[in-house]
């Protein structure tokens, strides 16, 4: 097996493993789960992306290979984490924690009891009375609850997570290589 897909499975499983830990700890129930989700997803997937790289170019020092072989290597690496990411999302949130939607709404609903957060909400809307013409507190409460719910529906996950990861996964791959081969081969 071709060493950006090796990393880019494994990495995979790595995340799984990771978040199914977390869930199972319960760490799904606090209210920055997703930023949590995020940096571990981030994280993983520079893991894949920069071990596949730089393995990769160490077996191979003496073949003379190209930097587009690297950036290959790495997006390879990246587009197996990215798909099977994106999938494993769209299960989590639609089967396995098919809760977290309803605990989104609950804590925005319960921010919003916060006098000091609806103070922050009407000098937002005081500040933009084009953005928000002929909206009330309740109708922008009703409209982030509705966000909430909108955004972490299937069709909208698998994309998402999709994209930004393949993206990262091309922004890390450019930037792990540039650093390989400007900085680390002048090391050695």
């Amino acid at each position: 097996m071709k060493i950006g897909l090796k990393f880019g499975v494994y990495t995979s499983l790595g995340f799984i493993i990771i978040i199914m830990s977390l869930f199972m700890a319960e760490v799904n129930l606090r209210s920055d789960f997703m930023q949590i989700m995020v940096g571990i997803g981030t994280f993983c997937l520079f893991i894949g992306v920069a071990l596949s790289i730089l393995i990769n170019y160490n077996r191979n020092k003496k073949g003379g290979l190209s930097m587009l072989v690297d950036i290959k290597t790495g997006l390879t690496s990246s587009a197996v984490f990215a798909l099977l990411i994106a999938v494993f999302l769209v299960l989590y949130f639609s089967k396995i924690d098919d809760d977290f939607v309803e605990r989104r709404k609950e804590e925005i609903i319960e921010r919003y009891q916060d006098p000091k957060e609806i103070e922050k909400l009407e000098e937002q809307m005081g500040a933009n009375p084009d953005t928000f013409k002929g909206k009330s507190l309740d109708d922008m409460i009703e409209q982030n609850i509705a966000n909430a719910e909108h955004n972490l529906t299937p069709v909208r996950i698998f994309p998402i997570a999709l994209f930004s990861l393949l993206l990262l996964g091309m922004v890390y791959s450019f930037l792990i290589t540039a650093f390989n081969r400007l900085v680390l081969a002048k090391l050695k």
